[in-house]
């Protein structure tokens, strides 16, 4: 009887000590989760901390972003009016030069023709040369004159008007080269404006 009680206080000892083991351990783990949650509620302020900072730079970048785009689009404008303002000031002012240019070429080119007219009705209006002279030997021997003979001053005359018309004919021509040479310049700037304008609207989108 007292060995079988011995043996029950035994059991119970032990399953005792079981017990107060168990319920230690579970202390200690109820200690250490309790250390670990604080730590994580403070990892948690943290965390909420720089979440909220990082928020709030997001959105002053996003502002930023948002008033450089509108900037450079109103800068993009302003440059995209200004070119097309300064290029067709330029077609404007080319066409006005060729228009005067051509203009002054062609009031030369009158000029020249009209000169060359005159020059011809001059040399039409000239007298006639004497076909043929008299044998030198059935006339007295004239004394020596003091001026050129008239038909010396006529070959002079003759000689000058047409190196005259030679160099109104020269300059005509000059002209005509000039002013063929200036209208290939204006078609090539006609078909160039539009290659010209879309290099200036690239260049102000790249330089944006």
């Amino acid at each position: 009887m007292i060995n079988a009680m011995s043996q029950e206080m035994q059991v119970l000892l032990i399953g005792l000590t079981i017990l107060v083991a168990l319920f230690l351990l579970s202390l200690v783990r109820i200690v250490l989760l309790s250390r670990a949650n604080r730590r994580m509620r403070e990892e948690s302020v943290k965390m909420e901390k720089q979440a909220t900072l990082q928020q709030m730079e997001v959105t002053a970048i996003q502002h930023d972003s948002k008033s450089w785009r509108e900037r450079t689009q109103r800068q993009f404008d302003a440059l995209r009016s200004d070119m097309a303002h300064r290029l067709q000031r330029a077609e404007l002012g080319g066409a006005q030069a060729v228009k005067d240019l051509d203009e002054a070429h062609r009031q030369a080119l009158t000029a020249a023709l009209t000169k060359v007219s005159d020059l011809e009705a001059r040399l039409a209006a000239k007298p006639p040369v004497p076909a043929f002279q008299k044998p030198a030997a059935a006339l007295p021997k004239p004394p020596p004159p003091s001026l050129p003979s008239l038909p010396a001053m006529e070959t002079l005359r003759l000689q000058a008007l047409e190196s005259e018309l030679a160099a109104a004919k020269t300059e005509i021509a000059h002209v005509r080269q000039q002013n063929e040479a200036l209208q290939r310049a204006l078609l090539l700037a006609r078909r160039k404006q539009p290659a010209v304008r879309k290099s200036a609207l690239r260049g102000a989108a790249r330089s944006a």
